[in-house]
C-alpha cells in the first residue's frame, strides 16, 4: 500500500468523499468536537483553510448550527434554514461578514455523537444557486448518519486513539505533541499546525525539537516517513 500523507484523517476524507457523491455539495468540512464544544482536526473538502480558521476564531458562536445549541438534542441532520428564519440570517453578521464573502448560503450539519455525547460534525455547503436541501435529499442525509456514526465509532476513533497511546508509549510523547505529530504526518506545516492547535509558531517548533529528539529523527521527512511505517504496519 503507498503512504498517504493522510492516513490520520482518512475516515474524514472518505466520509467527505461518499457524501459529495450522494448529493450537490459546494464545500464540506468534516471536524471533531472537543468536550468544551472547540473544533478539531478539520477535514475540508473543496475549500481553504482560511474559511475554517475565520470561523472558528471569530464566528463560530454566531453560527444558529453552532453545536452547543444541539449539547442536549438527539438531532441527527438539521439544516440552518431550521434554525433561523430566511430574512433574519440574511440580516445577521454571520451572514454577512462570513457567510457571503465564502459564497455560501444553505447549510446542513451531521451531528455524529458517543454517549450522548457529539464528537464530530460533518458539515454540508451550498452556493446559492445550488438550491437548498430537498426532502428526500435530508431524508438520504438521515439515512446514511446511523452507518457513518458507527463507523466513526468503532472503527475511525478507537483505532485514532490507539494510534496515539502507541506513539506515546514508544516515545513518551505529550498529548501536545501527539497533536503536532498527528497534524505534520497529516500534511500540515508549521503556520497550519499553529492555526489548528492555537499556538504561536515559535511553540509549534519547540515541540517539533522535542519531537525530533524523543524519536531519534533529524528531519521532518524522516519523521513523517517513520510515523507512516509504524502506522501501516499497526
Amino acid at each position: 500500500m503507498t503512504a498517504s500523507p493522510r492516513i490520520p484523517h482518512q475516515f474524514q476524507h472518505q466520509s467527505l468523499s461518499l457524501i459529495s457523491s450522494l448529493l450537490p455539495v459546494s464545500n464540506a468540512v468534516f471536524f471533531l468536537v472537543e468536550p468544551g464544544m472547540q473544533h478539531r482536526g478539520a477535514v475540508i473538502f473543496n475549500g481553504c483553510q482560511d474559511m475554517e480558521k475565520q470561523y472558528t476564531q471569530k464566528y463560530n458562536t454566531m453560527d444558529p448550527l453552532s453545536p452547543d445549541r444541539f449539547r442536549d438534542k438527539d438531532t441527527r441532520v438539521a439544516t440552518l434554514d431550521s434554525q433561523i428564519a430566511p430574512h433574519l440570517l440574511k440580516q445577521s453578521r454571520y451572514y454577512q461578514e462570513f457567510m457571503l464573502p465564502n459564497d455560501h448560503r444553505y447549510v446542513a450539519d451531521l451531528f455524529f455523537r458517543h454517549g450522548g455525547t457529539i464528537v464530530a460534525i460533518l458539515s454540508i455547503l451550498r452556493a446559492e444557486a445550488l438550491g437548498n436541501f430537498t426532502v428526500s435529499e435530508l431524508e438520504l442525509l438521515n439515512s446514511v448518519q446511523p452507518f457513518m456514526e458507527y463507523s466513526l465509532n468503532t472503527v475511525y476513533l478507537p483505532r485514532r486513539q490507539q494510534e496515539r497511546q502507541g506513539f506515546h508509549q514508544q516515545y513518551q510523547l505529550t498529548e501536545r505533541e501527539l497533536d503536532v505529530l498527528e497534524l505534520l504526518i497529516s500534511g500540515a506545516n508549521n503556520k497550519q499546525i499553529a492555526t489548528e492547535l492555537n499556538l504561536g509558531l515559535a511553540t509549534v517548533k519547540t515541540h517539533l525539537h522535542h519531537i525530533f529528539q524523543k524519536t531519534g529523527v533529524q528531519s521532518r521527512a524522516e519523521l513523517v516517513s517513520r510515523s507512516l511505517q509504524r502506522l501501516q504496519a499497526g
